[in-house]
């Protein structure tokens, strides 16, 4: 595989089957499209713009969601994904930095041994998704559906307080 996309822009479109493992994607842009049964995996979608695109059913193991700000290592922006979809989606080893996630369905994905760096997921719904050993470092943790499973493994990975 190992496709470059450079300076490219998709709208409305739907990749049924595809496979773009370990393809590059240079300042290229996701408006309204959807990805059912492809295989999305290693991918960096940092230089990527994606707005309201539907990665249900998708396989995305092992790819990354973090914007890079500027030259500085660690130096990251807001990547807006409110408006995307990942139910019942293969994203095992996934990492999600500094996302908006606000909204959002995870339901029925794995999401095993994925992490989450600073994100909004206030609203965000991950009923029957499996976060088993799924780490959440400085989140935003509000209104954010957890099944019985979820919110084991979300308290084993993270420890919380109960209050009185």
């Amino acid at each position: 595989n190992d496709i470059s996309f450079r300076f490219s822009g998709f709208t409305k479109c739907d990749f049924k089957n595809c496979d773009f493992a370990g393809s590059v994607f240079e300042i290229v842009s996701f408006s309204g499209c959807r990805f059912p049964e492809s295989n999305l995996s290693n991918l960096d979608f940092g230089d990527a713009d994606i707005k309201n695109c539907d990665f249900s059913q998708s396989i995305l193991i092992n790819s990354i969601f973090q914007k890079l700000k500027g030259k500085r290592v660690g130096e990251r922006k807001k990547f807006d994904l409110k408006d995307c979809k990942f139910e019942n989606s293969k994203l095992e080893n996934g990492l999600f930095v500094f996302c908006n996630l606000s909204g959002i369905s995870f339901g029925g994905s794995n999401l095993e041994r994925g992490v989450f760096e600073r994100c909004n997921l206030t609203g965000t719904d991950f009923s029957g998704a499996n976060i088993t050993g799924t780490g959440f470092q400085d989140c935003i943790i509000k209104g954010t559906v957890l099944d019985i499973e979820g919110f084991i493994s979300y308290g084993g990975s993270k420890g919380f307080t109960l209050e009185k």
